[in-house]
């Protein structure tokens, strides 16, 4: 994964509201927790394109589906997921900076709005 000083900027900020938010320095809204849990998408999602792409190619290289079927299979490789008992099943790549950002911040709102 080549990081572009864009990237680099945007982990750094959210690595600084994640520390701000622990420090309870900063109070988040829910538009803020939306917007950061935006950045973390985005950057699962450029993490996991590589994955996605390597695991599509082996399939159709070891001919165990058709191409479509490969291609079709791996589109949502990483993301979570339903359990058997419909509980969800963790994805990939939370432990990026802008994902631990948005659930540091989650669990920040989420225990303010709890409290009496």
């Amino acid at each position: 994964m080549v990081l572009r000083r864009t990237d680099c900027f945007r982990w750094a900020l959210a690595s600084l509201v994640g520390l701000l938010i622990s420090a309870g320095t900063l109070a988040l809204n829910q538009g803020d927790v939306a917007m950061l849990d935006r950045e973390c998408e985005m950057a699962r999602q450029k993490a996991l394109a590589p994955v996605r792409e390597q695991r599509t190619q082996a399939c159709i290289e070891q001919q165990m589906r058709t191409p479509e079927s490969c291609r079709s299979y791996y589109k949502t490789y990483g993301n979570v997921r339903r359990g058997p008992s419909g509980a969800p099943v963790g994805g990939s790549f939370f432990d990026l900076p802008p994902c631990q950002a948005w659930l540091r911040a989650r669990e920040d709102l989420r225990s303010r709005n709890s409290q009496p």
